[in-house]
C-alpha cells in the first residue's frame, strides 16, 4: 500500500469499527427507542461503506475495484434513507407505511442500475483509473442517474438536517445538545462530499467515507455523552399527549403555558390562542374551575357546565420549581372520577336501602328522621310519624308463599313512592312494618296522607298463579312540634306514640288510621 493512503485507510477503518460497535450497542441497548432501529441499520450501513472502500484504496487494479465499489452500493443507496427516518421518527414524526416504502424506490433503482451499468451505463458513464498516480484510484464519470441519486442523496440528508434544526427550537437545553451533536454528524458527510464533488480533494479520492467516519464521532457523543435515546424530545410529547389525565401547566402569574388533549372534554375551549392567557380569562365560562385553580389547593369538583351529565374531577396541584428552589408555575392534573363518585354513591344507596322495596333501611330511616327533627324549626307545622302494617301478612304468605308477600310488599312501596313524592321520608322498618317520617306535617295532614296511602293499597289488585291477592294495612300517626331537645329522642318518642296508635287501629277492626291520644282528641280522628 501507498504510503500516501494509509492515513486514509487508517481513519476510514477506524470509522467503520466505530460504526459497527454504535449500531451493536444501538441494537442492544436502544433499538425500540424512537429512531433507534432506523440508526441501527444507518450504523451499519456506514460500516459497510468505509469497509468497502478501505479495500477499494487497497485494491491493486481496475477488477478489485469495481468489485469492493459494488459492495458499496449495498449500503449507500439506502443509507440516506435510514438516517432520514432516523431523524423524522426521533424528532417525532412517523410517516405511513407507503410513505416509508416510497423512500426506498429510488435507492432499489440505484442499487440495480449500478450493479448493471456495464450493460447501459446510465450510473456511470465511464470507470477508469486516475491517471499519474502510484496506486490504482478510480475516475468516474457521472451518468444521468448518478445525479438523480446524487440529489436523493442531498435531498435526505438536507430534510434531516431541516427536521432536527426544527426541533431544537422547540427542545429543552438538553435535548438541544442531542439534536445539535446528530445534526453535526448528518452534515459533516455533505460537506465531504460537496469537497469531493468541488474536485478539491487529493488524488481524487473520495472523500465521502473518511467524513462519514468522522461523523460517527458526533453520533458517538451524542449516544454516550448526551444520552440521546434515553431521553428523546417525542418522549415528552409521547407521555404528555398519552396521558389520560388532564394537564394544564400554568407559570407563576397563573397563565396558561401548556395543556395536553385529555384536558379538552373539561374545557373545551381551550386553543392554541389560550396560550400566554391568564387562566381566568381562559376559564370565564367554568368559573367552578377557575375558582379552584385560584385557591391552589387540591379537591374533588362537580363540572356540570355544558356536559351532557354531571362530570366529577379530583384536581391536584403540582409546584413547579426552577434551579434555586422558587416556585416557577404549577402543573394541575384533572382525574376523571365519575365513574368512582357513581360507584360511591351505589354503594352509599345499596348500604341505604331496603333490597326488596327500594325504601330506606331501618338504620337509615332512623338516622334521617333524627336528622330532619333535629333541623325542625320550634315555631313550624311540626313532624309526624306514621307508621303501619298489612293486615294479615302472614296469612298471605302461608296462602301464596313468600314470592307473593315479597310482590305485596313491593307494591305497598310503589303506593308509598306515589303518595309522599318527595315530600317526606319512608322506609321498611321489618317486616311487613313500615314508618314514614313526615317533616312541617301537622296530624290532620298526616292523617290524611295516611288515609291516601291506605286507600292506594286496598285498592291493590296483584295477580299470582291466576289469582288476584287484596290486602290491606292499618296505621298509626303521632305528632311532635320539636323543642331545643334531642332530635334523636324525639324520634324514639314520636315512633312509640305511633305504634300505640297502630295497635288502636287494629284493636278498632284494622284497615283505618288511627291518631295518637297524646293529641287529646284522638278517637274523632280516626277514620276508616
Amino acid at each position: 500500500m501507498a504510503q500516501q493512503l494509509l492515513v486514509y485507510v487508517s481513519v476510514i477503518l477506524m470509522g467503520g469499527t466505530l460504526s459497527l460497535f454504535l449500531a451493536v450497542y444501538a441494537l442492544l441497548r436502544f433499538r425500540n427507542a424512537p429512531g433507534g432501529r432506523y440508526y441501527v441499520l444507518a450504523a451499519l450501513m456506514a460500516s459497510l461503506l468505509a469497509y468497502g472502500y478501505a479495500f477499494e484504496l487497497t485494491s491493486a487494479d481496475l477488477e478489485q475495484i469495481k468489485f469492493w465499489i459494488g459492495i458499496e452500493y449495498f449500503s449507500l443507496p439506502f443509507l440516506p434513507v435510514f438516517t432520514l427516518l432516523m431523524c423524522l421518527e426521533y424528532a417525532g414524526i412517523v410517516p405511513g407505511p407507503w410513505k416509508r416504502r416510497a423512500l426506498f424506490v429510488i435507492p432499489a433503482i440505484t442499487f440495480v442500475l449500478q450493479h448493471t451499468n456495464d450493460w447501459h451505463h446510465l450510473y456511470y458513464a465511464s470507470i477508469g483509473l486516475q491517471p499519474n498516480l502510484d496506486f490504482p484510484i478510480v475516475k468516474l464519470t457521472a451518468g444521468p442517474w448518478y445525479v438523480v441519486h446524487t440529489l436523493f442523496l442531498y435531498g435526505c440528508l438536507a430534510f434531516s438536517i431541516t427536521v432536527l434544526l426544527l426541533q431544537i427550537r422547540k427542545a429543552r437545553h438538553r435535548f438541544r445538545m442531542q439534536m445539535l451533536a446528530m445534526a453535526a454528524g448528518v452534515l459533516v458527510p455533505v460537506a465531504g462530499n460537496l469537497y469531493y464533488l468541488a474536485g478539491l480533494s487529493p488524488y481524487g479520492i473520495d472523500l465521502g467515507p473518511v467524513f462519514i467516519s468522522v461523523s460517527f464521532i458526533f453520533h458517538s457523543m451524542a449516544v454516550f455523552r448526551f444520552r440521546m435515546f434515553n431521553v428523546a424530545p417525542i418522549a415528552r410529547d409521547i407521555v404528555f399527549e398519552s396521558m389520560g389525565d388532564g394537564v394544564l401547566v400554568l407559570n407563576e402569574q397563573d397563565m396558561v403555558v401548556d395543556y395536553n388533549r385529555a384536558m379538552l372534554p373539561f374545557v373545551p375551549e381551550l386553543a392554541r390562542r389560550s396560550i400566554g392567557r391568564f387562566a381566568h380569562e381562559v376559564l370565564e365560562s367554568r368559573p367552578e374551575i377557575a375558582a379552584c385553580i385560584r385557591a391552589g389547593r387540591e379537591s374533588d369538583l362537580l363540572l356540570e357546565s355544558g356536559a351532557e351529565a354531571p362530570v366529577y374531577v379530583h384536581v391536584r396541584f403540582s409546584p413547579i420549581r426552577g434551579r434555586s428552589g422558587c416556585r416557577s408555575g404549577s402543573i394541575v392534573t384533572f382525574v376523571d372520577i365519575t365513574e368512582r363518585i357513581a360507584m360511591e354513591q351505589e354503594l352509599k344507596r345499596l348500604a341505604s336501602t331496603d333490597g326488596l322495596t327500594g325504601l330506606f333501611n331501618k338504620s337509615t330511616l332512623i338516622e334521617r328522621s333524627e336528622c330532619v327533627i333535629g333541623r325542625a324549626p320550634a315555631h313550624g307545622a311540626g313532624v309526624s310519624v306514621v307508621m303501619f302494617d298489612v293486615d294479615h301478612f302472614k296469612k298471605v304468605n302461608d296462602t301464596f308463599g313468600h314470592e307473593a308477600g315479597d310482590r305485596v310488599l313491593g307494591e305497598v312501596a310503589n303506593v308509598i313512592r306515589a303518595v309522599l313524592g318527595e315530600q317526606g321520608i319512608a322506609g321498611r322498618y321489618g317486616g311487613d312494618e313500615f314508618v314514614l317520617c313526615l317533616p312541617d306535617t301537622g296530624p290532620d295532614e298526616a292523617a290524611l296522607c295516611a288515609e291516601r296511602i291506605r286507600a292506594g293499597i286496598e285498592m291493590l289488585e296483584i295477580p299470582m298463579e291466576g289469582r288476584l291477592i287484596h290486602v290491606t294495612s292499618s296505621f298509626g300517626a303521632s305528632h311532635m312540634r320539636p323543642s331545643s331537645g334531642s332530635g334523636a329522642s324525639d324520634m324514639q318518642i314520636l315512633m312509640r306514640r305511633a305504634d300505640q296508635a297502630l295497635y288502636r287501629a287494629k284493636k278498632l277492626g284494622r284497615n283505618r288510621v288511627a291518631l295518637d291520644a297524646a293529641d287529646g282528641t284522638a278517637e274523632s280522628r280516626e277514620a276508616t
